[in-house]
């Protein structure tokens, strides 16, 4: 490898990575460090089937951007914070399920061999032993069950989620891009190919955030004074003016 063509050393195997990369070559760490918003450790975030992004030291879900120029309003940490919420949730339910489960099956197995000593006439089960089981064994399934729902209910939360807390990001990325917003100018900025890039324009659109031609709804940040955004400085001028002539003394309305 030339001089010059690595920008740093790996930060988990020390290899050389090359300039821009995401994730080393050798190990496939990320090279993102930034801080996470779960455990506040300064560590990278690998892709993830269902989270799409995670820490790499807790495992909470993460939203990285692939430049350094954009910046953060912090918005998505409380969408992200409860993604994490519903994810381990989820996980202590079906723990929960499981070890139910298995207190279940021995309690079947108890059972099960109490009535076999009853049926070679070791024992003589009676009605006691019917009523034992179905009072033991009854309870345990039902608790399986609201586990298990209680499981998939969280797990249903996980994603809608997400979806806020990257559109939230997108939304900050849009606001510090110069000119219109593409998916291009997106797909440059957020670890997400073209056709996701689209879908997260459409979604920008539908929550107003940007126009049919990409360009803000709002003053965008970091905009200079002398030059903001015409309709956000329209309409902040038209509320002043109706504050002012409602405070003002001796106005009198004239009624209807």
């Amino acid at each position: 490898m030339t001089a010059g063509s690595t920008e740093g050393r790996c930060v988990a195997c020390g290899a050389g990575v090359p300039a821009g990369a995401a994730v080393c070559p050798r190990c496939g760490t990320s090279q993102r460090m930034e801080a996470c918003p779960h455990c506040g450790a300064t560590a990278g975030a690998s892709r993830d089937a269902e989270l799409r992004f995670r820490c790499d030291v807790c495992g909470g879900p993460r939203v990285p951007l692939d430049t350094k120029k954009m910046r953060r309003s912090g918005k998505e940490v409380t969408a992200l914070k409860r993604a994490e919420l519903a994810r381990k949730g989820r996980a202590k339910n079906r723990a929960a399920a499981a070890f139910t489960g298995v207190a279940l099956a021995g309690t079947i197995g108890i059972l099960a061999i109490y009535g076999l000593l009853g049926v070679i006439g070791v024992v003589n089960p009676g009605l006691g032993f019917l009523l034992a089981s179905l009072f033991t064994a009854g309870p345990l399934a039902a608790l399986i069950a609201w586990f298990l729902a209680r499981s998939r209910a969280q797990a249903k939360e996980i994603e809608p989620a997400l979806d806020e807390a990257w559109l939230s990001v997108a939304a900050d990325v849009a606001a510090q891009i110069k000119g219109p917003v593409t998916a291009r100018a997106l797909v440059e900025a957020l670890p997400i190919e073209e056709p996701q890039a689209e879908e997260m324009l459409a979604l920008l659109e539908a929550h107003e955030i940007i126009r049919n031609d990409g360009s803000l709804t709002r003053m965008r940040i970091g905009a200079s004074p002398d030059k903001p955004d015409l309709a956000a400085v329209e309409e902040a001028e038209a509320e002043a003016e109706a504050e002012a002539e409602a405070r003002a003394p001796g106005v009198r309305r004239e009624k209807v």
